[in-house]
């Protein structure tokens, strides 16, 4: 259901070679692609805890509990990690513009693997600003005026977050197989649906699991980011066109 063409309006002298992917092998592209996002995103916090001299006490797939002595510390752990996921996200356009010679396969993991970094990344901004819970509301926490730093994180959260799901669509435009702009559409959305029911219940699963239970706060936070900080998967499509 998903393949991918080099479209030779963007890239008429490109010698790609197509290739096609069933859909057990977009939700397992997906599904490992939502482990390494989540891997770097918990594992930059554990890391940059230990590296500003706090204590590590809790490591799991979607928490990280980190004793801090001061200030300083627990905001550069906090700060740290989304902002590396749009870092990698920005290395990972990088490889995909120079990928062409590789499988679709593997330039439908790179994308999905960049798109999650992006919308994790700027997706905490967006949620701290708005809700004001979350590793972004701990930054800002105590910064004066509270009033101004809210809405500016929200405003900028929305706005980074919109610009990256448009990079993510128009690399999308150049690798989405079909013969007319109607199938394309249709191979987008397919993919979309099913790399988000991947997200889903890899999350659900590591919440399951989870040493705080499935209504604990670390799972219930990361059921929160499956089902909205990767909504675009479900209607970024739409604008595909």
């Amino acid at each position: 259901i998903f393949k991918m063409t080099e479209s030779s309006r963007m890239k008429p002298n490109n010698s790609y070679r197509p290739g096609a992917s069933s859909w057990l092998t977009v939700i397992a592209i997906a599904a490992v692609a939502i482990c390494l996002t989540q891997l770097i995103h918990e594992g930059v916090h554990a890391l940059s805890c230990v590296a500003v001299g706090s204590q590590l006490h809790e490591f799991s797939a979607i928490h990280v509990s980190c004793g801090s002595e001061t200030v300083l510390q627990s905001k550069i752990v906090s700060a740290s990690a989304s902002i590396t996921n749009i870092v990698v996200g920005i290395i990972l356009l990088a490889i995909l513009r120079r990928s062409d010679q590789r499988s679709a396969e593997v330039k439908l993991f790179v994308w999905l693997f960049m798109l999650m970094n992006w919308l994790l990344g700027t997706g905490y901004w967006l949620f701290s600003g708005i809700a004001n819970v979350g590793d972004w509301a701990h930054v800002i926490d105590s910064w004066e005026p509270h009033w101004f730093w809210r809405p500016l994180m929200a405003i900028l959260g929305t706005g980074s977050y919109m610009f990256f799901v448009w990079v993510s669509l128009r690399e999308l435009g150049k690798m989405i197989g079909g013969n007319d702009l109607k199938s394309q559409i249709s191979r987008a959305v397919k993919l979309g649906i099913l790399a988000y029911i991947a997200v889903f219940f890899v999350i659900l699963l590591a919440a399951i699991v989870n040493p705080y239970g499935i209504t604990g706060l670390p799972a219930v936070a990361a059921l929160m980011l499956a089902l909205g900080g990767m909504s675009p998967m479900l209607w970024m499509m739409q604008w595909f066109r």
